[in-house]
């Protein structure tokens, strides 16, 4: 872009320089032999009125102007017209004088009614075209004007004339202008090109290629800034490998790191801005460079904590929580930013995602509370009825054997308790390991053998089961847990659906994905517990679960062998209508 612009600017100006004066030449020329062009007709009519004005006063007695009009005209080619002093045209070679309007008005016969021998050029209204005309004054013996004799001639005649010196002209100032610009246009090249090629090398370097070097050109004063910049090219690859290794390494750091790191200078323009920070603050701006810290985070509380790390010598600490689908906790750590002399710059920023954290304390915490308000019930109900029958009750033989019925059955229901806290346990290590064993294997045998394990239960309530599976759908599965997950899901079934009504359990393969459902018509789930569905120890209906002998966990069980065979739960529910719970895996 620079070489076309430099270049066609100077060949410009060569072109106008070149141009324009023989232009101006041209038109001098032409307007200076036109108008001596015109001066010599001028002077050839006035001759020819001159020579009519000469014969009317000599022979004025019984003259034919008419006639003498027509003579003149074939003589000369020019018309004669002749006029009286009240501007009545008496003769005309080339047009009825009757039908001619007055010419006292016309500005060449008014000059020749004051004695003046004249030329005008203009436009004739009677001939409707541009003539060139000349007049003069007719006297008679006392000096006194008697007529007026006006010869004229058509100027397309001449203007043809001209024509052709004008298309030499024309021709001339081309010819001249293409030389000119061709011999200015190889000598501008030859000129600009070291100028040319020290610019390709320039930008060259500025794209950071300095293996090729500048030719210095046969000028003195090029060749010393072809060599400046060569000498330049080499500092500078030396500083840039060193530059680029220390880039690098910073980066490397930075995209490593799972903090996420902010920093500003003091008028809050971003100096550093890891993609962290940018996944952390869903920051969707690619680039940083020029944006202050308000354009970039639209976060008010980030902003007032940058302006309070700002104004402390002491680093600062804070938590926030940044509010979206899923709420995130986030902890930040600020001190100023201080450069190679200690002297402070800006502020420093690093944020640290603690929602997991967060997440794991309330999850630790929730446990411990739920497991201590589950293990609290039956122990205490244990542990008064042994008091009842220590104090005496045991020598009620039919009271003692329902009480120790009522601890059996606490007992139980402690043992399904420690039972899945343990799967669950073992679950959660579980799903880190990657060594589960995994087969591929039929899905329906499957089907069968869990409805088996849940006949009796289900035949206690007169409920019917039925299995809605291909026999040929499979999927690497670990059968133990894929069991568990269904006979938990096929057991709620039972506990909270209505005698005499039905279950069905199925499997089918659509888009890649194995559905294994459970289908119910039992009492259904409000939308607003499906969120928390299965996490350990919810229960909708607390008194029913517990009187069922559930313990709380069977639907987080099943989330969590999802989990580890890499698949998921899914739940549709509306009260009073029923369930389905789909579990989802690949299929093979």
């Amino acid at each position: 872009m620079f070489r076309k612009n430099i270049f066609w600017k100077i060949f410009s100006l060569f072109t106008i320089l070149t141009i324009i004066p023989l232009i101006i030449f041209a038109i001098y020329i032409y307007n200076s032999f036109k108008n001596t062009y015109f001066d010599n007709y001028i002077e050839v009519l006035i001759s020819y009125t001159r020579l009519i004005k000469e014969k009317i006063e000599s022979d004025s007695a019984g003259l034919n102007y008419t006639g003498l009009a027509s003579e003149y005209d074939k003589i000369t080619g020019a018309r004669v017209t002749i006029v009286d002093t009240s501007g009545k045209v008496l003769a005309d070679s080339r047009h009825d004088p009757s039908t001619m309007e007055n010419h006292a008005n016309r500005p060449e016969v008014i000059d020749a009614m004051k004695g003046k021998t004249t030329s005008w050029h203009r436009y004739s209204f009677t001939l409707t075209d541009d003539m060139l005309y000349a007049a003069m004054p007719v006297v008679n013996n006392e000096g006194n004007t008697i007529l007026v004799v006006r010869t004229a001639l058509n100027t397309k005649n001449i203007e043809g004339n001209l024509a052709g010196v004008r298309n030499s002209i024309i021709g001339f100032i081309i010819i001249i202008s293409l030389l000119t610009l061709t011999v200015t246009f190889i000598f501008l090249t030859r000129i600009l090109r070291p100028l040319f090629e020290i610019q390709d090398g320039a930008e060259r370097f500025s794209r950071g290629v300095f293996a090729q070097k500048i030719f210095p050109p046969k000028d003195n004063t090029l060749r010393k800034i072809a060599d400046s910049l060569n000498s330049m090219a080499s500092l500078l690859d030396e500083k840039l490998v060193i530059i680029e290794k220390q880039g690098n390494i910073q980066q490397a750091v930075l995209r490593s790191m799972k903090e996420g790191i902010i920093a500003v200078d003091y008028n809050e323009n971003i100096l550093l801005l890891n993609q962290t920070a940018k996944d952390m603050l869903a920051i969707g701006i690619e680039s940083f460079q020029g944006k202050t810290l308000q354009e970039v985070v639209r976060i008010s509380e980030i902003q007032k904590f940058f302006k309070r790390v700002s104004s402390e010598v002491n680093p600062q600490e804070t938590e926030i929580i940044l509010q979206a689908e899923t709420d995130r906790s986030l902890q930040l750590t600020g001190t100023q930013l201080y450069d190679i002399e200690n002297k402070a710059i800006g502020t420093l920023v690093v944020f640290n995602d603690i929602t997991n954290l967060k997440y794991l304390d309330s999850v630790k915490k929730d446990l411990v509370a739920n497991v201590s308000h589950e293990l609290k019930t039956p122990v205490t109900t244990i542990k008064g009825f042994i008091e009842t029958l220590r104090d005496g009750a045991i020598e009620d033989r039919k009271n003692a054997e329902r009480f120790l019925d009522i601890v059996l059955k606490h007992i139980d229901r402690l043992n399904l308790l420690i039972d899945d806290l343990l799967t669950l346990a073992k679950l959660e290590q579980d799903s880190g390991n990657e060594e589960i064993e995994m087969e591929t294997l039929a899905i329906k045998p499957i089907l069968e053998s869990v409805v088996e394990d849940n006949e009796i239960k289900s035949h206690h309530k007169k409920i019917d089961i039925s299995i809605n599976c291909d026999p040929d759908i499979s999927a690497k599965v670990n059968k133990h847990l894929l069991e568990q997950a269904i006979g938990n899901l096929l057991d709620n079934a039972i506990k909270y659906s209505d005698k005499k009504t039905r279950i069905e359990v199925g499997a089918y393969a659509k888009d890649n994905v194995l559905n294994i459902y459970v289908e119910d018509e039992g009492y259904g789930i409000a939308e607003e517990n499906l969120p928390r569905l299965f996490e350990r120890f919810y229960r909708i209906d607390k008194a029913r679960s517990r009187e069922e002998g559930g313990t709380g966990l069977g639907l987080a069980i099943v989330k969590h062998i999802m989990n580890v065979m890499k698949g998921s739960v899914e739940v549709e529910s509306k009260v009073g209508k029923g369930s389905i719970f789909n579990l989802k895996l690949p299929v093979v």
